[in-house]
């Protein structure tokens, strides 16, 4: 978000987007093993098994979430993890979420939107969720699951805007492109919300903790969202942020200066020397293509991040 976002009332704002997703034509929409964990999710008194039977119907939603369980953004690296100790040790908010985006990602909605890839949408997706994840394990203080999630679903908005008003958001990217404010100045003049406000209102209909929510809302302006300096949610919004613009200067064919600048600043902002950044990009960016096999997306073109905001 940007400045002019702080000046909008977010009960106005969020009215706009339940009038959005009401008018909407399609939109990504969980289906299977994802929308049956959702209802299971509802039930407070839910069995573990009831849990890893529905994931087992589904293998490669299996095979996701024993991956993830076994990452090492948890400090371990045994691959032998069954169903059961995998939900316990992700957490059924978790499961649920990546259930969720395996979903998404296989179960392509019709997108009509001339301006919209769908593939580099989902690999600039997962390259921000192993951005998050690694930044997770390189700090140490962050819940790297909560981040690795973060990262996975943080933009669904775009994938909303896509699919639910394909003309609309056609004229909105070109508007883009010939000015030189952000992406996010364009929505809001003609939906009255930017994708990642319409993100956090998705991930909440889906069951996700409020307070990830409230990280998604305001990952483009951390500092706007209220949180204190020193809490979790104002550190994973600052990666957030740091992810996004990461995943965009990697997989993009020219690196775009401010994209660059901001993530070393925020890097910064966490504790991070230009050194640590360039690793951290390193290690993540040596994860994708494990994540991308999984959910048969093509194989990326890769862009080293440059070695300062400088260069």
């Amino acid at each position: 978000m940007n400045s002019a976002s702080n000046q909008r009332d977010r009960g106005e704002v969020t009215g706009n987007i339940r009038d959005f997703l009401l008018a909407a034509d399609e939109l990504p929409s969980p289906r299977g093993a994802a929308l049956k964990l959702i209802e299971l999710a509802r039930d407070p008194d839910v069995r573990i098994d009831a849990v890893v039977r529905v994931i087992r119907s589904d293998p490669a939603l299996s095979g996701f979430v024993l991956r993830a369980a076994s990452a090492a953004r948890f400090g371990r690296t045994e691959r032998s993890l069954d169903l059961q100790q995998a939900v316990i040790r992700l957490g059924m908010n978790i499961v649920r979420a990546h259930a969720v985006a395996l979903s998404l990602v296989t179960n392509r909605p019709k997108v009509t939107s001339k301006r919209f890839n769908y593939n580099a949408f989902w690999t600039s997706s997962l390259l921000n969720a192993a951005v998050m994840e690694t930044l997770a394990h390189h700090r140490g203080d962050l819940p790297g699951s909560e981040a690795f999630t973060l990262g996975l679903l943080s933009e669904i908005g775009t994938l909303a805007f896509a699919t639910g008003a394909p003309a609309t958001y056609d004229l909105t990217l070109e508007q883009a492109m010939r000015g030189t404010d952000p992406v996010e100045t364009a929505e809001i003049a003609n939906f009255g919300f930017d994708r990642h406000e319409l993100s956090a209102v998705l991930l909440a209909d889906w069951g996700l903790p409020t307070s990830l929510a409230d990280v998604v809302y305001w990952q483009c302006d951390p500092e706007g969202g209220g949180f204190e300096p020193d809490s979790r949610s104002y550190r994973l919004a600052c990666g957030l942020q740091l992810a996004t613009r990461l995943a965009d200067t990697c997989l993009a064919a020219q690196p775009d200066p401010d994209s660059v600048a901001t993530i070393y600043l925020r890097a910064a902002i966490l504790d991070l020397s230009p050194e640590e950044t360039r690793k951290l990009a390193t290690d993540a960016l040596a994860e994708l293509p494990m994540w991308t096999d999984l959910v048969r997306l093509p194989k990326p073109t890769i862009t080293a991040l440059p070695s300062s905001w400088v260069d």
